[in-house]
Parts: structure tokens; C-alpha cells; sequence
């Protein structure tokens, strides 16, 4: 089963990189219109989220919210697909990056430094073309697919403009392998924890929510500063890149405040835009255990 997945895939990939972006967002809206109204992905899911998120919003705002995600979300599933097949010249072009040189101080001084992403805007694009924007070597932090042979083929796609991969759980061996070279580890720091027992616990829309604490582990261990990137659509299929530093020193911050302060600034970027996001994820279905 995992060997024919694999197929499906290689042979989705090939095909969606023919697709002019005309006839690629002709699909997304015939897609989305499936999703809402034929065949609901995760629609009572996604209505959850965003009224538990948003209890001043009426009933028509959320209706209109969640219109806007599932075609956001269908944009976001043709454009990955896409995106692996693009040339670097055609996705430079589409993700433009605002302030790469933000890092460039510390690459003359020989410092790598961690950057915190979030499923919001097209985080894929990201993976794919941070290497081309920054001197920095790229070292991508993911979570391995349960189909490995599907992730093997993703993966040797992510890395053909130089993007490095460690899994998560390999990490720490990652920040030791690269010890000598100025390198950006980037992590999305929005996944829900596989286990509540050690994630951290903020309040965040509302609502009692786990974060990963991987991210503010790593960058107390190696006192690297902290950036985070928000990924802000301009229209379909272009989007601009912005990096802000969120801590200079984290050796010199608590536990878990690097991702108190990631938090704080992604909740603020969701609301700017809250079609954005990943709502259909179930973000919210494990409980804080009792002491």
C-alpha cells in the first residue's frame, strides 16, 4: 500500500506541474466548492475552531471565514504540488522575501540562528526556497510522514536548492553535525503535540492550547537568536516573506518564553487575515492534564 501511495503521488506531483496557475486555481475552486458542499472535509472540524476562536464574530462572519479557508486550503494543497516542479527564477518571483538580509550580520560572525514558521500562507514554498534567499546553510526540522517511502520522495524534491533535513528526533544531532557553520534551523512551531504530558500550555484564541516545546528547548541549548517568518498572501499564487527577531538572547529568557512570544505574534497574524491559517486541523482535542 505504501509503495502504491508513493505512486499516486509521484504521478500527482508530474501531472500538477503541467498545469498552467490558471487552470491549477480552476481545480482549487472546483475543489473547494467539492469540499463544502458535496463532499465536507472536516467542515463541522473547521466551524468549531473558528467560533471557539472567535465568539464576537456572527454567524455570517464565520460562514464567510470559512468559505475563504477551503479556498485557501485547496490553493495551498495545488500550489505544493506545484511548487516542487517550479524554477528557482519562477519561485523567487512568486515568494518574495522582504528582509533576507536580516541575517547577514550573523553570518559574518559564523552564527546559525532558529526561525519559527506556522501553517499560515504557503509554508511549503518556504521549505523550498529559503536556501535561495539566504547565505546561511538551511536546516529544516519536520516530522517524518507514516508513509516513508512518500516522505523519501518529498523530501529529495525539498532539498534540490540546497535545504538540509533533520527529523525532530534528530535534531540535537543536526545542531552538532553543523556546529561549525552558520546555519538557519527553522521548525514549524504550530503542530499539535503527539503527547500533552510535556508540551507547553498557553492560552492562545480563547482556548487552552498545547505547543511543542522543541523549538524553546533548542534555542535555550544552544542560545542561537530566535526569528520568526510570517508568510502574507498578496494574491493568488505570489506572497510576501517577512522575518522579525524575537529574541536576541533566549539563553537569557525562561522556559517557555520564546514560545509564549511566538504565540503572541501568530495569534496577532491570524487575526489580521484568519482564512490563512490551518483551521481543519484539530488542534484543540487534548486536554490539560490534571496535576
Amino acid at each position: 500500500m505504501q509503495k502504491t501511495g508513493l505512486l499516486l503521488l509521484t504521478i500527482l506531483v508530474r501531472l500538477v506541474g503541467l498545469f498552467p496557475f490558471r487552470l491549477l486555481y480552476f481545480l482549487s475552486d472546483s475543489l473547494s466548492f467539492l469540499f463544502i458542499h458535496i463532499l465536507p472535509y472536516r467542515r463541522k472540524v473547521v466551524q468549531a475552531n473558528l467560533e471557539k476562536s472567535f465568539p464576537d464574530k456572527t454567524a455570517a462572519e464565520i460562514t464567510s471565514i470559512q468559505r475563504e479557508y477551503y479556498r485557501h486550503l485547496c490553493d495551498i494543497l495545488l500550489e505544493s504540488f506545484k511548487g516542487l516542479t517550479l524554477s528557482a527564477e519562477e519561485l523567487k518571483r512568486r515568494f518574495a522575501y522582504q528582509n533576507p538580509e536580516i541575517f547577514d550580520a550573523l553570518f559574518e560572525n559564523k552564527q546559525s540562528a532558529i526561525v519559527l514558521g506556522s501553517h499560515f500562507g504557503n509554508w511549503e514554498w518556504g521549505v523550498l526556497s529559503l536556501p535561495l534567499a539566504v547565505r546561511h546553510k538551511v536546516v529544516g526540522i519536520y516530522k517524518p510522514l507514516s508513509n516513508p517511502h512518500a516522505g523519501d520522495y518529498l523530501n529529495r524534491l525539498r532539498k534540490k536548492w540546497g535545504l538540509h533535513l533533520a527529523s525532530m528526533a534528530s535534531a540535537g544531532r543536526a545542531v552538532v553535525k553543523y556546529h561549525d557553520q552558520p546555519c538557519l534551523f527553522v521548525l514549524i512551531a504550530d503542530q499539535t503535540p503527539a503527547g500533552v504530558k510535556h508540551a507547553h500550555w498557553l492560552w492562545f484564541f480563547h482556548q487552552d492550547t498545547p505547543f511543542l516545546q522543541g523549538a524553546d528547548k533548542l534555542a535555550h541549548q544552544t542560545g542561537y537568536p530566535v526569528f520568526m517568518v510570517d508568510v502574507l498572501r498578496l494574491r493568488r499564487g505570489f506572497y510576501e516573506v517577512i522575518f522579525t527577531e524575537i529574541s536576541a538572547h533566549p539563553e537569557k529568557t525562561k522556559a517557555g518564553d520564546i514560545t509564549a512570544l511566538y504565540a503572541e505574534r501568530l495569534e496577532k497574524l491570524i487575526r489580521q487575515n484568519p482564512s490563512q491559517w490551518l483551521w481543519s486541523h484539530r488542534r484543540w482535542k487534548r486536554k490539560r492534564p490534571s496535576v
